[in-house]
């Protein structure tokens, strides 16, 4: 090994050591630091044991005029956890500083001094001029500074896999949801360990400038570390690391990277992925992992429990060849008929078991649909979603005479945008229903609620023939309930301004162009999930997340709705919406008081 290999496999020992910090060693190199480049030595080091706590702290101090990480933290401010843990942050950082109040907290803590903060201010208040100014002083041509290493470099390859700004693990948001990229601006987005590791070799024997010892001091005793004008938040290090033979974050059987404060990062190859794609890679959908690491999804691939594809059930019952009757007393005669026996779990759920029966009815698992089970189960979800219909009607009913304006598709008042309104009028235009309604609140109400159409059982059966077979739940709500969207407007129900994200109850029809699919799946062209309704947040006309699916096929009585903050079953989701009178994003808020009467006398299903 070269001297100067031997050099940057040291700094590489820094970049992955999980002993714990020694601060007082950074505390000290962090007051050389500030002296070195003419700042007064900062008056808070701020600890935290991990980079996602700090986070917190670093989405505090977001001063008003960074509108880029304003809107980037406003999704996740609108939940009621989101501001929650924000309000937390303020509590806190007042405290360990020993003030009262937040604005005294902000004013003792000051401005950021990294660089990208200083964008369009002074720059003076950065590190960068003494920092350059430094690095200018080992070097006789400047060109040197602007060398990219490159792949073959293992101390920065890894560190741009551990905490780099375009590819750390780190700022996954997987991993820290919302404050992800706060923690991609530490000060090693400035001046990485690689390039540290490069101005402490040009000044070979001689001492390296002082600000460049102070660098060095902070980097061998701490982990990531965001400087402001009087104090440093920093973060510990790791107490665990795990990583592959290319030093890159990696590992198979658990978190790849764990803070002391039980915060963990898991990682293939050096990239960030869920925590359930390693713990639980058999019950994962194939979908959710379509185009990632080739070696990751050949890995997940023989992990998946060769069981899984009988979820197409082998012996299903006869009645599901059947065309039943639209009226439920009639579809109910013909389900005991075909039973030839009571229908001991529908009289049981009549007799108000209901979620004991639909718990036992999710137990059974693809037997549900056997001829032995399937009459009672089917008879259950009918009865269900009559009762469900009953309860939209209903909400409908009274949102409509509180004077709550539903938002029309394809008009101004639309909160959908963008993909998710070129999607939903497509559909429109494939249902033959018109995008905009035709005058007053009666057309406003059908858009509200869209009843289910006369060949919708013929439709749901072409549509489990050709794409796979959907839980009794769901297929019961298209035949008996339709379509609901109860998005809209309302001065105090839901006001323009609402500072919470309502989540109003939104269940697409039966629509292949709702669709998603699996490029990697073994039955090419086979669909993996079906799209319920866009995220509470594209719900209020803000860029979220996912939209809410249903995994493909599931012959089960009901499924999960994937994307959903609880992921409930189906059935359970409807229940917590009809609680909160169909706007489930008010649950743990004090709302106001037409929740109470939308909610007031639903029938209990």
């Amino acid at each position: 090994m070269t001297i100067a290999n031997d050099h940057r496999a040291r700094w590489l020992n820094v970049l992955h050591s999980t002993e714990p910090a020694d601060r007082p060693r950074a505390e000290a190199g962090l007051r050389a630091l500030y002296s070195a480049a003419g700042f007064s030595a900062p008056t808070h080091v701020l600890w935290y044991d991990s980079p996602c706590a700090a986070s917190w702290a670093l989405a505090a101090l977001v001063p008003s005029n960074d509108r880029v990480s304003s809107q980037l933290l406003m999704p996740s401010v609108l939940r009621a956890e989101g501001r929650d843990r924000l309000d937390r942050a303020r509590v806190e950082l007042a405290a360990r500083v020993g003030v009262g109040s937040w604005a005294e907290a902000s004013a003792a803590i000051g401005p950021s001094r990294s660089s990208l903060a200083q964008i369009g201010g002074d720059p003076r208040q950065a590190f960068a001029p003494a920092r350059l100014e430094a690095r200018f002083a080992l070097i006789d041509d400047v060109s040197a500074l602007l060398a990219v290493p490159g792949e073959d470099d293992d101390l920065a390859r890894a560190e741009a896999h551990f905490w780099g700004s375009n590819r750390g693990v780190l700022h996954s948001p997987s991993a820290c949801p919302t404050t992800d990229f706060l923690i991609r601006r530490s000060f090693y987005d400035e001046h990485p360990l690689s390039s540290l590791a490069d101005d402490l070799a040009r000044a070979g024997n001689r001492a390296p400038p002082p600000i460049l010892s102070a660098l060095s001091e902070v980097a061998q005793s701490a982990g990531l570390w965001w400087p402001y004008a009087h104090a440093v938040v920093v973060s510990d290090r790791p107490s665990e690391i795990h990583v592959n033979a290319r030093h890159l974050p990696h590992r198979e059987d658990g978190p790849a990277i764990v803070f002391r404060d039980g915060w963990k990062v898991y990682a293939w190859n050096g990239k960030a992925v869920p925590e359930r794609w390693i713990m639980e890679t058999e019950s994962i959908p194939p979908g959710e992992y379509r185009g990632f690491d080739p070696s990751f999804v050949a890995w997940a691939k023989a992990k998946r429990k060769p069981a899984r594809p009988t979820k197409r059930p082998a012996r299903a019952g006869s009645i599901f060849t059947l065309k039943l009757p639209s009226e439920q007393g009639a579809r109910l005669d013909s389900l005991r008929t075909h039973a030839g026996a009571p229908l001991t779990r529908l009289d049981r759920y009549l007799a108000g078991e209901h979620k004991e029966v639909w718990a036992e009815l999710v137990a059974l698992g693809p037997s549900v649909r056997e001829e032995a089970h399937a009459p009672d189960a089917l008879a259950v979800a009918y009865e269900t979603m009559q009762r469900v219909e009953a309860n939209v009607a209903t909400v409908v009913e009274r949102l409509t005479a509180m004077g709550y304006v539903f938002a029309p598709r394809g008009s101004s008042m639309n909160p959908f945008s963008g993909l998710v309104g070129a999607f939903l009028k497509a559909r429109d235009t494939i249902l033959g229903q018109p995008s905009t309604p035709k005058g007053g609140s009666r057309a406003k109400v059908e858009r509200a609620h869209i009843p289910p159409g006369a060949d919708v059982t013929s439709e749901l059966v072409a549509f489990e023939k050709q794409f796979g077979v959907l839980p009794l739940s769901l297929r019961a709500f298209y035949e008996v309930v339709g379509e609901v969207n109860l998005i809209g407007h309302h001065p105090t129900l839901d006001p323009p301004d609402n500072p919470i994200t309502t989540d109003p109850l939104v269940v697409y029809g039966l629509d292949e162009g709702a669709l998603e699919y699996d490029e990697d799946s073994e039955e090419e062209g086979a669909p993996v999930a079906i799209t319920i309704a866009p995220d509470d947040l594209h719900k209020a006309n803000i860029s979220g997340g996912d939209p809410y699916t249903m995994e493909l096929p599931d012959p089960r009585a009901d499924g999960e709705l994937v994307g959903e903050r609880h992921e409930l079953f189906f059935v359970d989701y409807l229940r917590l919406c009809f609680a909160f009178g169909g706007f489930p994003g008010y649950e743990g808020r004090d709302g106001p008081q037409e929740l109470r009467t939308l909610a007031a006398g639903l029938v209990a299903f």
